[in-house]
């Protein structure tokens, strides 16, 4: 097996797992509750789904001077997706969108409508 074949498999499977993994989120996104599990389904699936297609694109067409570009991009989306999913999910919380009534809390009270100017955060360290 020579390696343009070999390339040529890994990278169409890579793709094809990616575009799965993309559908579950998707579904999840469908599927979930509330805001705060869908945006940490869809922000996993996001990260892990773009990099499965961009290095699947990468080993379907690969020349040196798109490796560095495709670290970049997949180390890029792996941190902006994590953190773009929890700042989504920091602001619906912010905004009052009550979580399903199966959530459990531990660290957090949850107060059912918007935070008002006088609400002072705290921290039990």
């Amino acid at each position: 097996m020579n390696w343009e074949l070999l390339a040529t498999v890994l990278g169409s499977v890579s793709v094809l797992v990616g575009a799965v993994v993309f559908l579950g989120g998707a579904i999840g996104l469908l599927r979930f509750p509330d805001l705060y599990v869908r945006s940490s389904a869809i922000g996993a699936a996001a990260g892990l789904g773009l990099v499965f297609v961009i290095a699947g694109a990468f080993l379907l067409h690969p020349t040196w001077e798109a490796a560095p570009k495709v670290a970049v991009a997949a180390l890029l989306q792996f941190a902006s997706s994590a953190i773009g999913a929890m700042y989504i999910a920091r602001a619906g919380f912010l905004s009052g969108a009550a979580p399903t009534t199966a959530t459990r809390y531990s660290q957090i009270e949850f107060t059912t409508g918007p935070p008002t100017d006088s609400t002072e955060v705290t921290r039990d360290d």
